[in-house]
């Protein structure tokens, strides 16, 4: 089994990674910041031999060189992804020795018994069909206590580039060259995606991989806890981006199941991940639950209205969120209840026939989700005693 989420790159001959880093020491501080929050130092990637997946144009892979790392392997199967990245480490002068390049997929890649001891596989896990594949194959990679990042989605964290997504589809279905549409829609997102402080990718990438790209917009999904729980005891959780989980257990206590405490909070906190720069939200789990029900059947009516084009599939969203409103309105903070009612209404103007103009509707405009988590974790080869003490 492939995944098959370059499927789409290769049609379009593209790689939509690029970044600004006309202030590099900006770009160093943002990767700074994220593996912060997971829970690993800058120091950590001194003298490292790391292994990356799916680096696109090499962007992120810098901040390695610049912190000093031994080397780093690049496992990209996109080739216009290696020809961008092999241009910027050139422009970049990163010397050759520095890294290698593998034109394969990881399902694929063979390092002769080589480990590594930080592993980072970004952006694509949570969209393919082999997860359980891909993700035994990483971790088979790492040196014992060696560390890995991946990144998670769920249907919740996704709503918000949801709508956004349906909104660009709607309003290019009669245009049906590929370039014109992106360029078309990367004027309308340009605005918005100025709003959000801190984004680096340009407006026409983000429209290829965000709201144009029908490879990452389907039933699969891996959640925070979905992935602790698939790692199992073999690999304790560093941290995560956002920092959703908090352990209270005496630091002696090491008999204490902080992973089940992780996933009682997220159960908890899961609305949280709704929209960018929102306070957390804490609720009981059963409205929680009801919630989460109501974003999975949205992004299956999304995915099938994508498919057809067909507006039946937009009054099935407008009912479940009608029956989800006043949930919503009683207990989600005011600044989502007033982003979901622009989404109603802009859903409304799409079924009607009528020009979508987004800046009318500057909560939803202004909006977006944290739609993609990250989350560490450390190889754990201890011996497992039979008291459950781990020596």
């Amino acid at each position: 089994m492939k995944n098959d989420e370059l499927k789409y790159y290769y049609e379009h001959n593209m790689s939509p990674e690029h970044q600004d880093i006309s202030d590099i020491d900006v770009h160093y501080a943002r990767r700074r910041k994220l593996y912060r929050q997971c829970g690993i130092p800058e120091i950590a990637f001194h003298d490292a031999e790391i292994l990356e997946v799916g680096p696109g144009g090499g962007y992120n892979t810098l901040a390695f060189f610049h912190w000093k790392c031994k080397h780093v392997d690049l496992v990209e199967a996109n080739p216009a992804g290696i020809k961008d990245m092999q241009y910027l480490f050139k422009e970049q002068g990163i010397p050759n020795d520095r890294y290698s390049i593998y034109e394969c997929y990881i399902e694929d890649y063979e390092n002769r018994n080589k480990k590594y001891d930080i592993v980072i596989a970004e952006g694509f896990i949570q969209h393919i069909e082999n997860q359980k594949e891909v993700l035994d194959k990483l971790t088979s990679l790492l040196n014992d206590k060696g560390v890995i990042v991946i990144t998670c989605e769920d249907k919740i964290s996704w709503f918000v580039e949801l709508m956004k997504r349906l909104v660009g589809w709607a309003i290019t279905q009669n245009i049906s060259e590929y370039e014109k549409k992106v360029q078309y829609l990367a004027e309308i997102f340009e605005p918005q995606l100025k709003q959000l402080r801190g984004v680096s990718k340009p407006p026409a990438d983000w429209v290829r991989d965000i709201i144009l790209n029908p490879e990452i917009n389907n039933e699969h999904d891996l959640n925070l806890i979905s992935a602790i729980k698939y790692l199992g005891d073999g690999f304790e959780v560093l941290g995560s981006s956002p920092r959703m989980f908090t352990d209270y257990s005496w630091s002696k206590d090491i008999w204490s199941d902080y992973k089940k405490e992780y996933e009682n909070q997220f159960a908890e906190k899961r609305l949280s991940l709704l929209m960018a720069n929102m306070c957390e939200v804490i609720l009981p789990v059963e409205q929680v639950q009801i919630l989460a029900r109501h974003f999975e059947t949205i992004v299956k009516a999304e995915v099938e209205y994508e498919q057809t084009l067909d507006a039946g599939r937009i009054n099935d969203i407008l009912a479940v969120m009608d029956s989800m409103s006043e949930i919503v309105t009683d207990s989600m903070p005011n600044e989502f209840v007033k982003v979901f009612n622009e989404i109603k209404d802009v859903l409304l103007c799409i079924k009607a026939g009528k020009e979508v103009k987004m800046e009318k509707y500057p909560d939803f405009f202004t909006a977006f989700g944290r739609t993609q988590q990250y989350i560490s974790f450390e190889k754990n080869n201890y011996a497992t005693m039979d008291n459950g003490i781990q020596l």
